[in-house]
């Protein structure tokens, strides 16, 4: 694309490309425009970038006639790279052949080694470029330490990633290319997802690098799609200064790339591959767009050329201080790294994390399984602190634990390298099979909180739940979270457990007061119920955005709620708590949308009831019958009226939702009949006659 002062360049870095669809490649201008709003010195930095970049090439170069650079020598440049894999145990933990493969397509494509260079359009061919730049995976860590180049790390903060896995594992920026390879990104706008993002050079050294979602990483295991691995060298493009190949100007064709011999291009052509030659608005005529550039948005299997200009841009990126690019391909930093060529030797294996707390009854089992990187252990060695057994050399371990409490786990790996210990403080949480409080049950938090009965778990943010003298709904306390300062992923917080036990419609109320600060806001709050320690937990309510606000408007200030502003909700959880000994409710409050969306949530007043004293007396006495059943429609309810008083007859959905009922106030004694499913869909339900606080029930399916 035709070159255009350096003076543009904030334009060009601050117009964010146009999309429709709901997911999108890449979103590194944006991500390094919300960077430069936060420091303006990187905006002098990459201007001083551009300004050395001109100077660069003109003195690399021989310029042709028709105005583009021509290299006249170079030398091949070594980056060592490292890959930083937050997970969750799932297959976002990808092999270190995946990332090896990520690795063979960079050097390919920066070479210009790629098998399918015969597919850039002929015109264009005479442009292709080799970079003269090649990746090799670190073997020496920043401590001089052994390594296969790959850091695995647990964290819930895989999902809807941004900068803030960084902090997580970080190697320094001047001597590593940090590669974060997480599970999701989330998109500038939710609920657009990513595909990967990288930094300029001229940004903070804590945040230089690439994020990249695990299914565009490589060739092989969990690469998916067209994607051949060609996101990854998007991205590495953008991390040596190269921008989008269309300008990011959105069509109007006055933004530029700084490259010389790229066609000017009016956006992006997104996905497929198109038919040379490809005209738009910027270059009708001709030969058309570049389409298979790299830097553009088609598919992998599309993409197959840099050009000689954009060679000469990211060599330029490498030989200037910004950043200390120039210090990553140094001899010196090569041997500190162990990319100077030596060969590969073996590393000591180093466990991983990779499960959170697990939750468990007393007398319940927990399996666990050996995960580690940097190198294969010949033996193993753990210790579980509470648990039978006590110890175990194996690979894979059931463990029982049959007394309540926190429970450390410590793992040992060896091989003939040597061996690492990891220490899982309080991994295992072994609770009573019978809940410690009974219903009914109500708090206003004017305690202490968390205190013993309630967890709270962090999402790794700076804030999470709290107790709060700022507003309650009644009382003079309640808890929430600073969400308007800014938070993490989500933020947990564990109610006590109850025994339900011969309870049955439970039904948990509480007060809510949140406000939206921007109408795009999504962030949701969720509501779950287990019966089984919290093991396992099955989610009862979700409200988001508008829908979650308890103040009909946005409120672009700290929200803290009025008297008025709170609203009481009712989760009914009949069928999924009913009768059980160990029930336990979690609410969860995840933060949807990025700072300029959030708002602070207040919780108050929770209550737990049901109907109490039921026992098998009643049902017998009841003498309850329902024909036909099954049925196609109605079915005749037969019970009979022992006691005087009001019976009401209800009829619920596998969820727990009264779909009917019924109120008789002067029943006769002896047998009643009346006619229940009317018009219900077909399904199971339950049928419940409740009188004096006692209940029978049957089951009817409708078919």
């Amino acid at each position: 694309m035709k070159k255009i002062y350096a003076a543009l360049l904030i334009a060009c870095f601050t117009q964010a490309s146009a999309q429709n669809n709901q997911n999108i490649p890449c979103i590194t201008t944006e991500v390094m425009q919300e960077l430069k709003d936060a420091d303006p010195q990187i905006q002098k930095n990459l201007n001083d970038l551009e300004f050395f970049t001109e100077k660069y090439i003109k003195e690399k170069h021989v310029k042709n006639a028709d105005g583009t650079y021509q290299k006249v020598q170079g030398v091949v440049r070594v980056i060592p790279v490292v890959f930083h894999i937050i997970h969750e145990g799932g297959n976002e933990n990808i092999s270190i052949a995946q990332c090896q493969s990520q690795i063979d397509v960079l050097n390919a494509d920066f070479r210009r080694l790629n098998a399918d260079t015969t597919d850039t359009p002929g015109p264009f061919q005479a442009i292709g470029g080799d970079a003269e730049i090649e990746f090799r995976m670190a073997q020496l860590d920043p401590n001089g330490n052994c390594t296969d180049g790959v850091v695995r790390l647990f964290s819930t903060l895989t999902n809807n990633a941004r900068n803030n896995v960084k902090s997580l594992s970080y190697w320094p920026s001047n001597k590593y290319l940090n590669v974060w390879v997480v599970k999701s990104i989330r998109g500038a706008q939710p609920p657009l997802q990513v595909a990967g993002f990288a930094q300029f050079p001229g940004g903070a050294a804590a945040t230089d690098g690439i994020v990249i979602c695990h299914q565009f990483l490589g060739t092989i295991g969990t690469s998916t799609g067209s994607g051949e691995g060609r996101t990854t060298t998007h991205e590495v493009g953008h991390w040596l200064n190269l921008i989008h190949i269309w300008g990011d100007d959105a069509g109007a064709c006055s933004g530029s790339d700084f490259v010389s011999d790229t066609p000017n291009q009016a956006n992006l052509n997104q996905s497929n591959c198109p038919t040379f030659p490809h005209t738009d608005a910027c270059t009708p005529a001709g030969n058309g767009v570049l389409y298979s550039d790299y830097m553009d948005y088609t598919n992998g299997n599309c993409q197959n050329i840099f050009t000689v200009g954009q060679c000469a841009r990211m060599n330029a990126a490498l030989s200037s201080g910004t950043s200390q690019r120039n210090n990553l391909w140094s001899s010196t930093n090569l041997v500190a790294t162990g990319t100077n060529g030596t060969p590969a030797v073996p590393c000591a294996p180093i466990p991983s994390v990779v499960f959170g707390v697990r939750n468990i009854c007393a007398g319940g089992n927990l399996t666990f399984n050996e995960y580690v990187y940097n190198g294969i252990p010949t033996s193993r060695d753990w210790v579980f602190t509470g648990g039978n057994p006590a110890t175990s050399t194996n690979a894979s371990e059931v463990v029982t634990y049959n007394t309540p409490g926190t429970y450390n786990v410590t793992y040992t790996a060896t091989n003939a390298v040597g061996s690492n210990t990891t220490t899982y403080a309080g991994i295992v949480n072994v609770l009573p099979t019978i809940g410690v409080k009974s219903v009914p049950y109500t708090d206003g938090f004017e305690g202490s909180f968390p205190g013993f009965d309630y967890d709270v778990i962090n999402g790794e943010g700076n804030f999470t739940w709290e107790q709060t003298s700022l507003a309650a709904a009644t009382g003079t306390k309640s808890i929430r979270i600073n969400n308007f300062a800014g938070n993490a992923i989500f933020d947990d917080f564990y109610t006590p457990t109850f025994n339900c036990t011969n309870v049955t419609n439970v039904q948990l109320q509480y007060k809510v007061a949140f406000a939206v600060r921007n109408t795009a806001s999504i962030d949701n709050l969720k509501v779950f119920v287990s019966t089984d320690c919290g093991k396992s937990w099955t989610l009862r309510q979700t409200k988001s955005g508008l829908n979650l606000a308890t103040v009909s408007t946005a409120v672009s200030s700290a929200f803290v709620p009025s008297a008025t502003q709170w609203r009481q909700e009712t989760v009914n959880m009949n069928l999924n708590a009913s009768n059980e000994p160990n029930v336990r409710f979690r609410f969860q409050f995840t933060y949807g949308t990025n700072g300029l969306y959030a708002n602070n949530i207040y919780i108050d007043d929770i209550n737990i009831s049901g109907l109490t004293n039921i026992n098998d007396a009643f049902a017998k006495d009841s003498e309850l019958s329902l024909k036909p059943n099954p049925t196609k429609g109605i079915a005749t309810l037969t019970f009979n009226v022992t006691q005087a008083g009001s019976y009401q007859i209800q009829v619920l959905d596998v969820v727990g939702k009264v779909c009917q009922a019924q109120v008789f106030n002067d029943l006769s004694l002896g047998i009643n009949k009346t006619e229940v499913g009317n018009q219900l869909k077909p399904g199971l339900y339950f049928v419940q006659v409740i009188h004096n606080h006692k209940m029978a029930v049957l089951k009817l399916v409708i078919e």
